[in-house]
């Protein structure tokens, strides 16, 4: 299961529209099939990252029982977090 965040939905109606909508349709592909190479989910550091486009990504949290979106942005600011910078 997966569940967001409110900060995840501030930095996502920050986003440009057409990295919206890709990132909208990323999610339906992850509840279908979250092992799509596309999606390259995968675990980084202390989070779960999937890939939107080329130049931006998302990152949540597994407490257990659900993948927590936190975070989704662009791919400099995910180097500088999965990093600890």
């Amino acid at each position: 299961m997966h569940r967001t965040t409110e900060q995840f939905w501030q930095r996502y109606h920050q986003l440009p529209q057409e990295v919206r909508d890709r990132a909208d349709k990323c999610f339906g592909l992850l509840q279908s099939d979250p092992r799509h190479p596309s999606l390259q989910f995968k675990k980084v550091g202390a989070f779960w990252s999937a890939r939107v486009d080329l130049a931006h990504r998302a990152l949540a949290i597994d407490d257990g029982d659900d993948f927590i979106w936190v975070w989704i942005g662009s791919h400099d600011e995910y180097e500088r977090i999965v990093k600890g910078r």
